[in-house]
């Protein structure tokens, strides 16, 4: 039986929302720290990948608006023997994003690693999304995917709205029609 309009619709914007199979997503949680130094407000991130499905010398930067950011330092518990991790601080004066990378260093590395970077924080509310890449190993270091980190819970959330879309699709379908 063919699908009617709706349902090859509502089947193709699943396809669109879903996005490719192979996309890395950084997700991140916030944690806010003792702050040390009155006046200075300490949080830290730490992010974890869904998947990594690359060679030796691929990685990943997250990047730190300067006139958000400052100070920022990699944790004493390092993600692991799969990776080495690179820290650069951002800076007003030029404008230069700073940035936290990660580089595999063997194929197929592990992503149960927890990244972590704590930084003061120069802006108000609670710190959130940043925008992220993923390169290619030296000497070409081209982005293949960029992105904006996620909060865990986004993935679950898009997960039920396709299955929702899906069964509203499947019951418009099957309605009787008079």
């Amino acid at each position: 039986m063919p699908l009617h309009r709706p349902a090859r619709v509502t089947i193709w914007l699943l396809a669109l929302v879903a996005g490719p199979a192979h996309a890395v997503e950084v997700s991140y949680s916030v944690l806010n720290l003792a702050d040390t130094q009155p006046g200075r407000d300490r949080w830290g991130y730490e992010y974890r990948l869904d998947e990594f499905p690359f060679e030796a010398g691929y990685g990943f930067t997250v990047y730190f608006d300067p006139e958000l950011y400052t100070a920022l330092q990699t944790a004493l518990s390092a993600p692991g023997s799969d990776w080495d991790e690179i820290l650069g601080p951002p800076d007003i004066d030029l404008g230069s994003d700073g940035f936290y990378d990660a580089e595999a260093l063997f194929d197929d590395p592990s992503t149960t690693a927890v990244f972590r970077v704590s930084f003061e924080w120069l802006g108000t509310g609670t710190p959130g999304e940043q925008p992220f890449a993923v390169r290619e190993p030296n000497p070409s270091f081209a982005v293949v995917q960029s992105g904006t980190t996620v909060v865990p819970e986004s993935a679950a959330l898009l997960q039920h709205a396709s299955a929702v879309l899906s069964m509203a699709a499947l019951a418009f379908h099957r309605r009787p029609r008079c």
